[in-house]
């Protein structure tokens, strides 16, 4: 039961309720096919009428741009869900690496642990473009106020990151082939975090966004004047349903193309991060 009352919450709420955002377009299409049908169906009006074959062919090409559409941003949302994926595997192997190349009681491993969860979690924030100063309360002050005052703040984790590792390689904690491994798992976290501001930067066009809107618009406006003869006043509800099943399609495609954020088809970063925290912890104090 409690499943089922989830899924049909997911079916009617993206960014807030899909009923609220499409209330006036379904109110103003419900007002244009009454007073359609009114006026074929009580006063006669017969130029009302026109070929059932051109919703026909204006649905088929509708139908394939809404499926253009709805693999476009579902690939942008698998691509980040992937990119997300391979930052809690590098952050792990860095972890473990960090952990059989320095002894337990090292000061700079504990560090550059805490680090590889302060980069998640700024990673987070700066694809929320709200980063949160109290999830980097591991830091040394020095190094908080460097992030603070950055404009680009999980470049400055990585860069942190990488002076500890070379403070450690001119110690001889470590050798020279163990810091080319710890290096290229810092230079994997930032390929990450490059490849989600690419997908988080490159939207659909708006001028693409806005005419598969307005197809859709004119698609069920004109739908009507095929269907008074065979329906009658049943063509209202058929209208209302097909505009607000093509318009829910376009909003959820437009939700999940920016997967970073907050809304309930986004992806759990929360979660992801938090777990990448446990789990370099759990791999750092391993005694």
């Amino acid at each position: 039961m409690k499943k089922s009352a989830k899924q049909l919450g997911m079916l009617l709420t993206v960014k807030g309720a899909l009923l609220q955002k499409l209330f006036p377009g379904m109110m103003l299409i419900t007002i244009i096919t009454v007073i359609l049908c009114y006026l074929h169906l009580e006063h006669q009006f017969s130029f009302l009428k026109v070929s059932n074959a051109l919703p026909g062919y204006m649905g088929a090409a509708l139908g394939l741009l809404l499926v253009f559409r709805n693999n476009t941003a579902y690939d942008k949302w698998w691509e980040a869900r992937k990119e997300l994926g391979a930052l809690v595997n590098t952050a792990r192997n860095f972890a473990i690496c960090l952990n059989g190349f320095l002894p337990n009681h090292n000061e700079d491993k504990h560090k550059i642990g805490s680090l590889i969860s302060t980069f998640v979690f700024v990673l987070k924030g700066h694809l929320r473009n709200n980063v949160d100063i109290s999830e980097m309360k591991d830091l040394d002050p020095e190094d908080l106020k460097l992030v603070a005052n950055a404009k680009h703040k999980p470049n400055v984790i990585a860069n942190i990151m990488m002076a500890r590792v070379e403070k450690i390689w001119k110690e001889k904690l470590i050798s020279d082939l163990q810091q080319q491994t710890l290096v290229i798992k810092i230079t994997g976290m930032v390929d990450i975090l490059g490849k989600c501001e690419r997908i988080k930067n490159t939207p659909i066009p708006v001028a693409y966004a806005f005419l598969l809107k307005f197809f859709i618009v004119l698609y069920v406006m004109i739908l009507p004047f095929g269907l008074l003869d065979d329906l009658g006043w049943g063509a209202v509800p058929l209208v209302i349903v097909l505009y607000y099943i093509m318009m829910s399609i376009v909003l959820t495609a437009e939700e999940i193309e920016d997967p970073f954020g907050h809304d309930l088809n986004d992806l759990p970063m929360d979660d992801i991060a938090a777990n990448i925290q446990r789990n370099v912890q759990e791999i750092i104090h391993h005694d």
